[in-house]
């Protein structure tokens, strides 16, 4: 398992460049006996689905894709080290193992689907939803703590843009700086109460990147600003406030949004609610959604992005016992 883990690692796959890390799944499952079938989603780009010959009660699904920069693989006595070390590539090693071990005990009932673009705008998930099966459950891979997942807040991103009059900075008063008003836009919204849910907790606002201007001395005629809210009310919730907050020559524009999620769970393990985006909302047409996974979200995408090799092994352990659960669930 570690040794796929580095191999994994070693091979970049920033979303829209999965093409290698695809085949690499690809050969392998198919000489684990899997019946593998490439789900073409853009140029060079693919999802994986490896199934047995039985219909899939349960599908184990995680991501391809990873965010840049690309970090080297490493490990300790007591850690993995790398791009997707947690997010996603650790997932996705130990849904392999789970399904080798589930196998050797005569369970069949489950598949194997691994998706691209998950980290920008989930073309793969999107795709997956259109695949003909009779799935009832899908475990989505993500860095959980190896806890089970009851509630995911909802995300809306956005992009701000005001606009101004450019001029010499010697005489303010012949222009007027879109990133003056674009700040004392953005000062009232992170002065803004978002809204309390008692289950997800407050909604939350960053902004995440901003561009504008030209010079020192220029007078900005338009500057912009990108983030995203984690949702916890309803995505109008947030809207409805945004619409009170009024000023001259801003315009708002909605890139994508989410509402928050309530998962299915089952019993024995312990649960979480979680401030971070996954595919969940995408992949609900193949079943009840579930989400879980070892690692922690607060390393993923850190230049020291890590697993524990423990938190792999109890997340092998956990996925035979969940799918054993929900298999059980579905013959009742």
């Amino acid at each position: 398992m570690i040794s796929l883990l580095e191999n994994m690692i070693r091979i970049p796959s920033p979303s829209r460049q999965e093409g290698e890390v695809g085949q690499f799944l690809l050969d392998l499952l198919k000489q684990k006996g899997y019946h593998v079938t490439a789900q073409p989603v853009t140029k060079d780009r693919f999802n994986v689905l490896a199934l047995t010959d039985d219909t899939p009660i349960v599908l184990l699904n995680s991501h391809m894709d990873t965010v840049l920069p690309f970090c080297e693989y490493s490990k300790t006595e007591e850690k993995i080290f790398g791009r997707g070390a947690c997010d996603a590539k650790g997932q996705i090693v130990a849904m392999v193992e789970a399904g080798d071990r589930l196998r050797s005990k005569g369970i069949q009932n489950f598949g194997l689907l691994f998706v691209v673009g998950e980290e920008l705008d989930s073309d793969g998930a999107k795709m997956a939803a259109r695949l003909d099966l009779e799935s009832r459950y899908v475990i989505i891979g993500e860095p959980t703590e190896n806890k089970l997942v009851a509630g995911q807040k909802g995300t809306i991103v956005f992009r701000i843009q005001a606009s101004g009059k450019g001029g010499h900075s010697c005489n303010p008063d012949n222009g007027d700086s879109a990133i003056h008003r674009l700040v004392q836009y953005m000062t009232q919204w992170l002065e803004t109460d978002w809204g309390v849910d008692p289950v997800f907790g407050a909604s939350t606002l960053n902004f995440g990147k901003i561009s504008g201007g030209s010079g020192m001395n220029v007078i900005a005629p338009a500057a912009s600003v990108e983030g995203i809210f984690r949702v916890s009310t309803s995505v109008n919730d947030i809207k409805n406030i945004i619409n009170t907050i009024k000023t001259e020559k801003i315009r708002i524009e909605y890139l994508s949004e989410s509402e928050p999620l309530h998962l299915y769970t089952v019993e024995g393990f312990e649960k979480s609610i979680v401030s971070f985006g996954t595919d969940a909302s995408y992949l609900r047409p193949l079943g009840k959604i579930l989400l879980y996974g070892p690692g922690s979200i607060d390393v993923a995408h850190c230049d020291d992005e890590y697993i524990r090799k423990s938190d792999l092994e109890c997340g092998v352990q956990d996925l035979e016992n969940i799918v054993g659960k929900l298999i059980k669930e579905t013959s009742i």
